[in-house]
């Protein structure tokens, strides 16, 4: 496994690290797992390091799984504007506004296959729509993925009925990571932009949709240069958008793939590691 070149978490290492990276336009934050804690909430402490990192000109992403209004309200309670990458990059919206700039819902047939083959495999099946969440099972899943978007509870219903343009991320879940590890070469087969989130998730947006596709279209948009970028990640959802900014820097917590691809690696997000950097980095800048 490849270690990231610049590895620490001490205010002298992160001020110096600040340093080589340079002045930076914007920074883009994974949540779960990067900006939140174990708990799955992001900390007052975190909420005020991006509310001063905003005022100090440099402008917050959230590039995230989580649905739109749980995303976004990441920057709500920082009280600054900034584009929400959410659903895994098949949503993007105005982070002040609320308002839709991108959508990709999947195509019907492949969300169809999709539930058939989870239900198959015994999986937890959860569907992402705009605003909300929907599970055919009252699961551990269920109440994890609740904490994780900010309290909005997973609706229990007959997910064979929704839309298929409604839905736009579709997860797997199963109570026991090794179970996942070892039918994870036959649901890659099957679905090959299957992504491994966390231990005991997997998650697919729609063909040729993600992360990496929503961050260019918010470059591109705002005109932004990507060498004065950072990122910050955690899950195998974070490795194809990372390296497209300048400084892609994992936490310590992050999956070894993440930090395979990572220029840095600073603290543990159970330690408020992106807030000790923010404030490492507006001491220098």
């Amino acid at each position: 496994m490849k270690v990231p070149k610049l590895t620490g978490s001490t205010p002298d290492f992160l001020q110096d690290l600040a340093r080589q990276m340079g002045p930076m336009q914007a920074m883009a934050f994974d949540v779960d797992g990067t900006l939140a804690d174990s708990a799955s909430q992001v900390r007052p402490r975190t909420i005020d390091a991006i509310s001063r990192l905003s005022r100090a000109g440099v402008q917050p992403i959230i590039v995230t799984g989580r649905i739109f209004p749980a995303a976004a309200k990441v920057l709500h309670d920082a009280g600054c504007p900034g584009i929400v990458i959410a659903n895994n990059g098949a949503i993007v919206g105005d982070g002040k506004t609320d308002e839709i700039i991108y959508r990709a819902p999947m195509p019907a047939e492949l969300s169809t296959a999709l539930i058939n083959v989870g239900r198959e495999y015994g999986l937890s099946v959860t569907l992402f729509l705009l605003r909300g969440m929907m599970s055919d099972q009252d699961d551990f899943s269920a109440e994890f993925l609740k904490g994780a978007n900010e309290g909005i509870r997973v609706e229990i219903g007959d997910i064979d009925a929704v839309d298929p343009d409604d839905i736009f991320k579709i997860m797997y879940a199963h109570p026991e990571p090794g179970y996942l590890d070892e039918i994870a070469p036959e649901l890659t087969e099957k679905f090959p932009d299957l992504q491994r989130s966390l231990d005991n998730y997997f998650e697919i947006v729609g063909p040729g949709e993600g992360k990496k596709k929503a961050l260019h279209k918010t470059i591109e948009m705002l005109g932004w240069d990507p060498a004065r970028m950072a990122g910050f990640g955690d899950g195998g959802n974070d490795v194809h958008w990372m390296p497209e900014v300048g400084w892609p820097i994992a936490v310590e917590n992050a999956r070894p793939e993440v930090a395979a691809i990572a220029r840095a690696q600073i603290g543990h997000h159970d330690e408020d590691a992106v807030a000790e950097f923010i404030d490492a980095y507006l001491e220098v800048f």
